[in-house]
């Protein structure tokens, strides 16, 4: 019974994460979703509250995974191996993105609306980010005079190469005929990544990471 209650429960977030995709949040109506995932109107507003409450749902889980993410990636302030930490960090977060792209999107989609639930998010989950993320970036500070980019500036780019693919993924097929799933995009998207990522910090980032895991 539990498993039936998983599998239902899966199936409409995963319904509700297409249609909201394709048609907006406020184009999809609770009947729409319930129609498509093939379960009752009633059975949605017992789990999720509606649809307000599923789309909260869908961005909750998402972040939550995000955090588990950053958390995994918390160093000390003189730790030496910050350039290391930041690079895994980065690439950990562009394949998870990347694997949760439908969830990427509607996020990022609905964080250009201002509401209460959004400010709420902005609080605690985004907060935890920026945590991270100074953390990190005034470690290498520390010990690389190279990294002349105030961190409001180096935050702002950074931000931009993680959401941007998620941001517009139609234009990304309608202008530049590229693909959601496109693994030959996504993976030379990465090097772009590290590659800037070395340029700033002036040293290669990706040698250091072989070096480093294979001791």
């Amino acid at each position: 019974m539990e498993q039936d209650k998983l599998a239902t429960k899966k199936k409409v977030i995963e319904t509700a994460l297409t249609l909201f995709k394709i048609n907006g949040y406020h184009g999809t109506s609770v009947r729409d979703i319930s129609k498509k995932a093939n379960v009752n109107i009633a059975t949605i507003s017992y789990y999720f509250k509606g649809k307000q409450g599923l789309l909260e749902h869908i961005i909750v889980e998402f972040l939550e995974g995000y955090v588990e993410i950053l958390d995994k990636h918390c160093l000390p302030l003189y730790d030496k191996n910050a350039n290391l930490i930041l690079m895994n960090l980065v690439d950990e977060v562009l394949n998870y993105y990347f694997l949760k792209k439908e969830y990427a999107s509607i996020f990022y989609r609905e964080l250009t609306i201002d509401s209460v639930f959004i400010r709420e998010i902005m609080m605690t989950y985004l907060a935890r980010e920026r945590y991270t993320f100074t953390q990190i970036y005034d470690a290498i500070r520390i010990s690389n005079t190279k990294l002349t980019m105030p961190f409001s500036v180096f935050f702002v780019q950074l931000k931009s190469f993680l959401s941007t693919p998620y941001l517009f993924p139609g234009y990304l097929n309608e202008v530049l005929y590229i693909q959601q799933n496109d693994m030959y995009f996504f993976e030379r998207y990465k090097e772009y990544v590290e590659k800037w990522i070395e340029s700033l910090i002036g040293m290669d980032v990706s040698l250091v990471s072989r070096v480093e895991l294979s001791s």
